[in-house]
This record gives structure tokens, C-alpha cells and sequence, in this order.
């Protein structure tokens, strides 16, 4: 008879008061305005914002201050002039095509790079070279303003000028007449 009673006065416990778990699911799926200790911080209100909850913006993770950047591809466009007596031909860095240059011309060339380097090519042996860097809108040209000029000219000095002295011709002297 004792167990009975036992049994008994634990089902009336369990009925009133309801397991543990079983008071936390009650507490989630009343709403928040039918309860009578609302303003209690026991109850969830998921509308409601516990700031202490939240983490400090101190706390939170931030990137390096040195993250790489990416460069950001500029398309740098220029005027080589040909200044030479024989047709120069340039390889494109872009399209690994061949540009022609005829004599005493010149062409607009477009490059991706500010700083390249071009070799200029005469009947296919090297003929000057070109160490380019690029300034954006420095260069006037033809009423356009240009990222970079170049010039080739005849390697070795300036055309027109020998490089070695010439044989000098003497001169006959004549001799003055007399009058009379």
C-alpha cells in the first residue's frame, strides 16, 4: 500500500509540475503576451534583443591590414614614330602579332603594361630598342593626349651627321693674274 501512495503522490507531482523538459517547451510555444511574467528574462521573445548577447565590435574578426589589392588592368595607348630610313616592324605584347612601321611614320600602339619593353626589327635582325614607361594623358599628339612617345632613330647617332671624318679634297690655287 506504501508504494501505491508513492506512486501515487509522484503522478500528482509530475502533473502539476511537469518534467523540467517539459517546461522549457511550454516556455517556447506560449506566446509572449499570455504569460503573466512577460517581463521576466526567462521568457524568449525573439523580437526582443538581449545586447549582452551580442559580441563588442572590438571582439570581432578583422581582416589584415595588408590585404594584397588587385591592381586594377588599364589599357595605356601611345605613338611610336619612325624616324628611320628602313620600315621597323614590333611585335604587339597583346596579340603576339607583328606591327610594321614604315619609314618616316608612325603608328598609335596600345599596351596593357605600364612599364614594357619593345625591340624594333630591321629586315628581321634588331635594330633599337625601347625601354617604355607610361604616364596617363602626359603626351600631346594630333590634337589627342597620349599615355606615352617613342622615337627610333637611326642607331649610332643622328642621321645626317657622319660618325667618321671624310677625305678632304684639295683645292687648286690659282694664281692671280696681273693686270696689264
Amino acid at each position: 500500500m506504501d508504494k501505491k501512495i508513492i506512486f501515487l503522490i509522484l503522478a500528482m507531482v509530475w502533473l502539476v509540475v511537469g518534467s523540467p523538459m517539459d517546461q522549457k517547451q511550454r516556455a517556447y510555444a506560449a506566446p509572449v503576451g499570455a504569460s503573466a511574467g512577460a517581463n521576466e528574462p526567462l521568457v524568449f521573445d525573439p523580437l526582443e534583443v538581449d545586447p549582452s548577447a551580442l559580441p563588442n565590435m572590438r571582439d570581432l574578426p578583422s581582416p589584415a591590414a595588408m590585404v594584397k589589392k588587385q591592381v586594377q588592368v588599364r589599357m595605356y595607348t601611345g605613338i611610336i614614330k619612325n624616324n628611320s630610313n628602313c620600315d621597323v616592324s614590333l611585335y604587339s605584347g597583346n596579340s603576339d602579332g607583328v606591327l610594321i612601321i614604315p619609314a618616316r611614320s608612325w603608328i598609335e600602339y596600345i599596351s596593357w603594361k605600364r612599364r614594357f619593353e619593345l625591340t624594333a626589327y630591321c629586315n628581321g635582325k634588331p635594330y633599337y630598342c625601347l625601354n617604355i614607361n607610361a604616364n596617363p594623358k602626359c603626351y600631346p599628339f594630333m590634337c589627342q593626349n597620349y599615355d606615352f612617345m617613342a622615337e627610333i632613330v637611326k642607331p649610332g647617332g643622328v642621321e645626317g651627321v657622319q660618325s667618321y671624318p671624310g677625305k678632304k679634297l684639295k683645292r687648286r690655287v690659282h694664281k692671280a693674274k696681273a693686270l696689264g
